[in-house]
């Protein structure tokens, strides 16, 4: 049976002076953090927004929270029945008024300039057709976890492998996205769109953490549908690779893990040539990348983040295998870059150590 969406709108957006940006939220039992993300919104410097909050079949108190604005940029809509992410922001999509969508999500923050600093970024660059920014990733309460502040150069490299950018950082344009199916995966949604854009059309990244991203136990991705959003994870690697590589193309899980910097089934097998032989298969997909012209190919940008990508995955196996086994991977592989800074790093630890017990 289809996903029907009501009629239900707290107001209505005059088209004749229609805003610059369409801001897509779809919420579903999110009391706990939604006026938050709301008002960071509405606090936005840059104000020339509708806010377009999609409530997919909530039975807490999100529909009450919504209603309790009054802000006329707000648009807001329920879904009958519980519709799931991609069919909402679907949805959202065609119900947007502008071509400059950002999306957000009701658990997280946006800071002030966010909207701003992305808008301007995507009237420099018409081309780019989805713009993400670095993240600061945060607790339930909100306590620092990690900054995640990738290279910008090497996001479309790495989506073949991971994805590196937070859904709710995301500014894209709708004509790009319509172009590649829209989202088209019932878990792993994301990471899906954001690389079929990548191979057609070009992307981009501000080397700035513009939004909060919390990690909520009521997170899909992360706690109640952990296991689904992994297998379809899984899947968009296998199909990333394969798309260079070819249909029928086998890769080991151990080694698609590895790719994933999940280390925990390669270290498990303590081997030194099935670390080496993952690097071969690494570089042989580098190879192939480099051979697939699209708006985001650069040859430079693609071999350092292959470089990146290879000293990194070198440094945590060093780190997980014995002593001994980490020196053969290093002599191998010939990483004397990596032998350096895991012998610098080494010497820091031990002067703080020092430092610490004779001061």
């Amino acid at each position: 049976m289809a996903c029907k969406i009501g009629c239900i709108e707290l107001f209505k957006i005059d088209f004749m002076n229609t805003p610059r940006i369409t801001v897509l939220m779809p919420v579903f039992n999110a009391e706990r953090y939604l006026r938050e993300a709301i008002d960071s919104i509405l606090i936005q410097t840059f104000e020339d927004f509708e806010f377009l909050i999609i409530d997919d079949g909530s039975t807490d108190s999100s529909v009450e929270i919504v209603r309790s604005y009054v802000d006329p940029r707000i648009r807001f809509f329920q879904n009958e029945v519980n519709c799931g992410i991609s069919e909402t922001l679907n949805r959202g999509i065609k119900l947007a008024a502008c071509e400059l969508i950002a999306r957000m999500d009701a658990d997280d923050v946006s800071y002030p300039h966010r909207l701003k600093k992305q808008y301007e970024y995507m009237m420099q660059h018409p081309n780019c057709a989805l713009l993400s920014t670095w993240a600061r990733v945060v607790t339930e309460d909100k306590r620092f976890v990690r900054l995640e502040r990738y290279p910008s150069r090497f996001y479309y490299y790495n989506l073949t492998f991971e994805c590196w950018m937070y859904h709710p950082t995301i500014m894209f344009r709708r004509a790009p996205v319509e172009a590649v199916g829209m989202y088209s995966m019932k878990y792993s949604e994301d990471y899906d769109l954001f690389w079929k854009i990548s191979t057609a059309f070009e992307i981009g990244n501000l080397a700035e953490a513009l939004v909060d991203y919390r990690l909520s136990s009521t997170s899909l991705n992360t706690v109640l549908k952990k296991k689904e959003y992994d297998i379809a994870n899984e899947q968009n690697v296998l199909r990333n690779i394969r798309y260079y590589m070819g249909s029928n193309f086998e890769i080991p899980e151990h080694v698609r893990e590895c790719f994933r910097h999940n280390f925990g089934p390669m270290a498990a097998m303590q081997s030194v040539d099935e670390v080496v032989e993952a690097l071969k298969i690494l570089t042989s997909i580098t190879e192939k990348i480099l051979t697939y012209k699209n708006p985001n190919f650069n040859e430079e940008h693609i071999q350092g983040a292959h470089y990146f990508k290879r000293n990194f995955i070198i440094t945590q196996m060093c780190r997980e295998l014995p002593a001994k086994k980490a020196v053969e991977l290093l002599l191998r592989t010939h990483s004397w870059v990596v032998l350096y800074e895991l012998t610098k790093h080494a010497v820091q630890w031990r002067l703080r150590r020092f430092t610490k017990v004779f001061m």
